[in-house]
């Protein structure tokens, strides 16, 4: 065995072992890719179709990647107070403020208001169990996806998949990402500068790395999309393009994603193991 210890293949032997890899836990989300904010739907979003085909192909080339993937949905009831037709004198795209208690209860008369929640006032749109609030025909879908519906509050709105605009009630998405030890999350879908924009400061806030892949999506209007992407740069989403998802997912799910320095540590432990092994 001792003379087993001091032959000098042992270094190359021990040096030789692959290094531990450190693999990030990926979910996709896409969010809210459904009829109604397609162009011919009630809340159209330019060009939302043109994400399909760049989703789809994130799908085909990475499915194998994710650890989950999951769709949220925008589930209004028909008398949904983000509604312009639910406010009397107000128009599609009107803002209007919105009063709440300390419980998260809207204050519709007189009432301690506590939260000031600025609204905008959009078409009734995504109505649940109606075909406007389905997913788009042609988005991919697996029964293996996850499916999180927001936005079913009657008395306030949820742009992000996690929370409520008021953060006084949250969905699961939280907890099915949880469930399966999802660290890093990959955001596609409509619409950039509301929907995805508001999912992706919640992911940051709750300690995911978030990246969105800004050309599967698109946004409602310009000057709102270029605010959304300057305060998701400043809260450290970083934001991508499909042509680098190669490159990305290489980075989260293989030994490319561990530092140069950790491999140099490595090498040396192992050098370090050999020649105190060889002088046994």
């Amino acid at each position: 065995m001792f003379t087993f210890l001091r032959n000098p293949s042992l270094l190359f032997i021990i040096v030789s072992l692959p290094v531990p890899v450190v693999m990030d836990n990926v979910a996709l989300l896409v969010i809210d890719v459904q009829n109604c904010f397609l162009p011919t739907g009630t809340l159209p979003v330019t060009e939302g179709d043109l994400v399909m085909p760049i989703i789809n192909e994130i799908r085909q080339n990475y499915d194998n990647l994710f650890s989950l993937v999951v769709f949220s949905q925008d589930w209004h009831c028909d008398n949904h107070v983000s509604f312009a037709s639910q406010h009397n004198g107000k128009n599609p795209y009107d803002t209007t403020v919105l009063h709440y208690n300390s419980t998260g209860n809207l204050c519709e008369s007189t009432c301690d208001a506590q939260y000031n929640i600025t609204q905008v006032l959009w078409p009734d749109h995504c109505i649940k169990n109606t075909a406007d609030a389905k997913f788009a025909l042609n988005i991919t879908r697996k029964s293996s996806d996850v499916v999180v519906q927001k936005g079913y509050h009657c008395k306030i709105d949820s742009y992000s998949a996690f929370f409520d605009n008021g953060e006084f009630s949250q969905t699961e998405l939280n907890t099915k990402l949880k469930e399966k030890n999802v660290d890093t999350v990959i955001i596609v879908g409509l619409a950039l500068d509301y929907c995805v924009y508001y999912t992706a400061k919640d992911a940051k806030k709750l300690g995911y790395k978030a990246y969105v892949v800004q050309d599967a999506t698109r946004a409602v209007a310009n000057a709102t999309s270029i605010d959304a992407l300057h305060d998701m740069k400043e809260r450290g989403v970083h934001i991508v393009q499909s042509s680098q998802m190669p490159d990305l997912m290489e980075k989260l799910t293989s030994s490319g994603n561990i530092p140069q320095c950790f491999h140099l540590i490595w090498y040396i432990a192992a050098f370090v193991i050999s020649r105190r092994l060889a002088f046994f």
